[in-house]
């Protein structure tokens, strides 16, 4: 009787594990091709939910095409696991193989990739665009890695969750100059003076407003050809003198957006002659070789606003019996030696 209840055992154990071999696919093992025929072609998906009541509520509840599928499209016969690429040969390229390290579901493959194993190399190869103008970046963002914005696969965050509202609050559309990936190189309508109002209003208002000046009529590309550049003076004007720099229109001309206002500070240690030379080469060279007191103090202490000249009573007493108009006897104040 023994013998008997030991035999029904072992042949009951060799029959649970012949089925089972059919469920379980090793790590190493390689996938077979399709079998020719399949045992259960009219089954449903409810015949499979007892065995499988996870994978069957995942196709349930899903959202992706693999949720209007039967079983029995992928899994022909039971225990066969189908490749991806037999349905998806080139979603990613030719190069992508490992369809499980992104999407470790196939049952549900359309949702958000979150697995500790996803680095910036695993991206590369889906997202070669993205990957390489952040490689090649010389930003901030460039020494980003991908998960610190994309928290999960297909979340884009918005900019202001990490710059908050840089240009104001009426300037909430930033792709429309930046790239998120290389948000430093600015791409926009050059010729369109009024996409570079929305950031850069304020220097309109401050500038072009408040006067109107040559510049006003121009593209902003004819100064700025690329963001962030700026075009020298001396690329469109003369100067003038042959040895002027920038740096020297700038020490009077400080906002180029209006070149008329001649800016300079009043302070005699701070703005020198030799700055007014470059365009008042004549009165400074007649101030320079006449014998005058004027020869020693700075233009500022006479011009503290350009166009603007102080009363000559302001430094010098004034006598009744040289009258009062001193023009008449000293020509010039670059030279009051009479």
């Amino acid at each position: 009787m023994k013998r008997i209840t030991y035999l029904v055992l072992i042949i009951g154990m060799i029959v649970c594990v012949t089925a089972l071999n059919g469920c379980i696919r090793h790590d190493g093992a390689q996938r077979g091709p399709p079998p020719d025929g399949s045992a259960y072609l009219n089954s449903t998906n409810l015949d499979c939910v007892d065995c499988h009541a996870a994978q069957y509520y995942i196709i349930e509840d899903g959202s992706g095409k693999h949720a209007h599928l039967n079983c029995t499209f992928c899994h022909i016969q039971h225990g066969y696991q189908p490749d991806c690429l037999t349905c998806h040969p080139d979603t990613h390229g030719t190069g992508i193989q490992g369809c499980g390290i992104c999407h470790p579901n196939p049952h549900a493959p359309e949702l958000r990739i979150n697995d500790s194993r996803i680095n910036d190399s695993i991206c590369q190869p889906c997202h070669l665009p993205q990957y390489d103008a952040i490689d090649k970046g010389m930003g901030r963002h460039s020494k980003l890695k991908c998960d610190l914005c994309h928290v999960q696969h297909g979340y884009l965050p918005s900019c202001e969750d990490c710059h908050g509202l840089f240009h104001g609050s009426d300037v909430t559309d930033c792709d429309d100059c930046h790239d998120p990936h290389v948000p430093e190189s600015i791409e926009f309508d050059y010729g369109n003076n009024s996409e570079c109002a929305r950031c850069h209003h304020s220097v309109i208002e401050e500038t072009f407003a408040r006067e109107h000046t040559v510049h006003a009529d121009l593209s902003c590309y004819m100064c700025h050809p690329l963001h962030a550049e700026t075009m020298m003076c001396i690329d469109c004007h003369p100067g003038h003198s042959t040895g002027m720099s920038m740096r020297d229109c700038r020490n009077c001309h400080r906002i180029g957006h209006v070149p008329t206002d001649i800016l300079y500070s009043p302070d005699a240690t701070e703005t020198k002659s030799g700055v007014c030379v470059d365009c008042h080469a004549k009165p400074f060279n007649t101030m320079y070789e006449s014998k005058s007191e004027h020869r020693y103090i700075e233009c500022v202490e006479c011009h503290p606003v350009h166009d603007a000249i102080v009363a000559c009573d302001v430094c010098h007493t004034m006598d009744p019996s040289h009258g009062t108009e001193c023009g008449a006897c000293h020509d010039s104040a670059h030279d009051t030696i009479i």
